[in-house]
């Protein structure tokens, strides 16, 4: 973005102007062109920037109320966690080696992979297993199962963000885009090919 303002600037008189500002700013080329549905990409604009930040802040709240609950009903210990095992939390009442347990599934699956061999099953189970330092268990699967709803939760609004951020990209392309359709002494070419299964867009902009 500072790139193509400093451009915007530097080819100030040029008639690729309207099509630099609206890449920049979605509905700015079109409103110095005098055409006033710009205003609506602009409003476009600040409301997927305002629906992201929302989002990205329901998604630090969420996550950290998902940790506090496994803090409280599953009785981890105050750290920072990686996701893998946040994910594994969910999906085991507990990381030891009863009933339900991740340590558990761990020794099963020693056991399936490594028949005949108990050395290579101590291995196995020594590199997969979580210490007591890494350790829970919930007081109840209804417990685990409201966590598990925690996650999914934090994760829809993870997805939303990376969908705000393509509809963010979509509005600058199709912004710049209509600004070409308009631009006088227009020598710039667009295209749409296709590499392997991928539609590619290609811009040609002569300045």
């Amino acid at each position: 973005m500072l790139i193509l303002l400093i451009v915007v600037s530097a080819f100030s008189q040029t008639s690729k102007v309207p099509f630099l500002k609206s890449i920049v700013v979605p509905g700015w080329g079109q409103l110095s062109s005098g055409r006033d549905y710009g205003y609506a990409m602009l409003a476009g604009e600040v409301a997927i920037i305002g629906s992201m930040m929302y989002l990205a802040t329901e998604q630090k709240l969420s996550k950290q109320e998902a940790y506090e609950y496994a803090m409280e009903f599953a009785h981890i210990r105050p750290g920072d966690y990686e996701d893998t095992y946040l994910g594994h939390l969910s999906h085991y009442d507990s990381s030891g080696y009863g009933g339900g347990g991740y340590n558990a599934h761990i020794r099963e699956l020693a056991i399936e992979n490594y028949p005949n061999d108990p050395i290579m099953q101590q291995q196995y189970i020594d590199n997969n297993i979580y210490s007591d330092e890494m350790a829970w268990n919930w007081d109840s699967s209804g417990d685990r199962g409201t966590y598990s709803k925690m996650r999914i939760h934090t994760q829809d609004l993870k997805d939303f963000s990376k969908i705000a951020v393509g509809v963010m990209i979509l509005n600058h392309l199709v912004s710049g885009i209509d600004a070409l359709r308009f631009g006088k002494d227009n020598n710039s070419g667009l295209s749409i090919q296709m590499r392997g299964d991928r539609p590619v867009v290609s811009l040609d902009i002569s300045f």
